[in-house]
């Protein structure tokens, strides 16, 4: 009996030590997926790059987010570009140059409306990475004036660490329209004042825990509140929570306000609004010079380029959509056959890029490509790469960069996105979001994105819900 047991234990280690190797093989054939490229780094910039079409793989061979849908052959993706591209009417983007020629002052002898010395702060450090921490900075700076407040831009977290805005960004031209000042201005203020044991701050939302300026709060008196309002909002509480907040928001009397990141992040303005804020953000002075020097090193003839921004979100794009579509049919005209699109976006495959061209009236691989990537997909990058499209990559650009983190990369990809000829994305990604506001506040269009679903995800919190095109 004993020998048995010792042949039945035998059998199955056998069998365990063989699937364990299988396994193993089988991760090294997907991670390797037959391609057989160089280092594309070494890509001469304004010249057409012809692979060595040996090493290349056959359409077969393509692995499923190269290979194009067989379905789509028949039913190709519903792209049309009368209805695919968004900019903003003539009426809309007169709103925006009057927004920009409305000057705030800082002091009560200024000659421009004065900001209020009641604050607003939005804790940007638990709701989303960088961009979704942009939109929380912008919503927070575009509904200060509504609440007769001035809105503080804190750090940017990433990694454990903040990071001060300045080193990426320049907000100047944003501070002279808004009522806007930084975290390290309003701890100045606030420590000369002769009156800050008398100051009041209060807090909504995840924000008493490592709250902004927490030290100088401990100076200050806290006011409790019991607004109701809930700590996290689900997406389907989110219209009739924002009333309610908005509300809230309206009627505090607390010297400083500090709002969690998720309710900063659902305060919208109005695509219009957002459209006139984002299209103020400038880069920094070392931004700036790295995205001049891509662009003279590959697009020496100007900006004469598409922009693709390829974002999975961590596989999470489909679920996110899912969520979101019930509302996508409900306050838009996307149509049964057009809701292939923003589900196509969570990949971005090869057979979508071709069509999304096509559209526009342009040639894949033919008009100059720049693509904006989340290293989620190295297989498409590489096909892409190798077939003539630019990135700022440090596989890919000899002259890579990067400083803070990552975030100096990310904002070269934004202002690359943003400064292009034609650009697309996903549409329910904050980076895609924001360079398409900057782009349509400065005149420009974006293409295959479903119009109605952008302007849904601004509609201002406080009006009512209506169909969008």
């Amino acid at each position: 009996m004993a020998n048995a047991y010792r042949r039945l234990f035998f059998v199955l280690h056998t069998l365990l030590i063989f699937f364990i190797i299988l396994l193993f093989w089988a991760n090294w054939r997907y991670s390797n997926n037959g391609w057989n490229y160089g280092n594309p780094s070494a890509i001469p910039p304004n010249t057409a790059i012809l692979p060595n079409t040996a090493n290349l793989p056959t359409t077969a061979d393509l692995p499923n987010s190269v290979q194009p849908n067989t379905s789509d052959l028949i039913t190709p993706y519903p792209f049309l570009a009368e209805l695919d591209t968004l900019e903003l009417t003539g009426e809309e983007l007169q709103d925006v140059s009057n927004r920009h020629e409305a000057f705030v002052s800082y002091n009560a002898s200024g000659p421009y409306r004065v900001c209020p010395e009641r604050y607003i702060i939005a804790k940007a450090n638990e709701y989303g990475r960088h961009h979704n921490q942009m939109e929380e900075y912008m919503n927070t700076i575009l509904w200060a004036e509504r609440l007769n407040r001035t809105a503080v831009l804190g750090g940017f977290w990433v990694k454990g660490h903040w990071v001060d805005p300045a080193k990426i960004y320049d907000f100047s031209k944003i501070a002279q329209r808004y009522c806007v000042i930084s975290d390290k201005v309003l701890e100045q203020k606030l420590l000369d004042s002769p009156f800050l044991e008398n100051l009041t701050y209060t807090c909504y939302g995840w924000c008493i825990r490592h709250a902004p300026l927490g030290p100088l709060f401990q100076r200050m008196q806290f006011l409790e509140q019991h607004s109701g309002l809930p700590p996290y909002v689900s997406w389907e509480a989110r219209k009739t929570v924002m009333k309610q907040a908005v509300l809230v928001y309206s009627q505090e009397q607390a010297d400083v306000m500090v709002i969690g990141g998720q309710y900063a992040f659902l305060l919208h303005h109005g695509l219009v609004h957002h459209a006139a804020i984002y299209s103020l953000l400038q880069p920094s002075p070392f931004v700036r010079k790295k995205v001049d020097e891509f662009l003279n090193y590959y697009f020496s003839s100007g900006k004469q380029y598409i922009g693709i921004h390829k974002r999975h979100r961590e596989s999470s794009c489909k679920k996110g959509l899912r969520e979101k579509m019930p509302d996508f049919r409900e306050y838009t005209h996307l149509s049964p056959q057009r809701e292939k699109l923003p589900l196509a976006q969570c990949v971005i495959s090869i057979s979508y890029l071709d069509a999304l061209h096509t559209s526009l009236g342009l040639k894949l691989f033919s008009f100059p490509l720049f693509v904006a990537h989340d290293h989620q997909d190295k297989v498409t990058i590489r096909h892409l790469a190798m077939k003539g499209a630019r990135l700022y990559d440090k596989d890919y650009y000899p002259h890579f960069e990067d400083c803070e983190y990552g975030l100096c990369s990310l904002a070269m990809d934004y202002f690359l996105l943003v400064e292009g000829e034609y650009f697309s994305g996903n549409v329910i990604s904050s980076v895609s979001e924001n360079v398409c506001f900057a782009r349509l506040g400065k005149g420009k269009a974006c293409h295959g994105m479903e119009p109605g679903i952008i302007r849904l995800l601004t509609h201002d919190v406080i009006e009512p819900y209506k169909r969008y095109k």
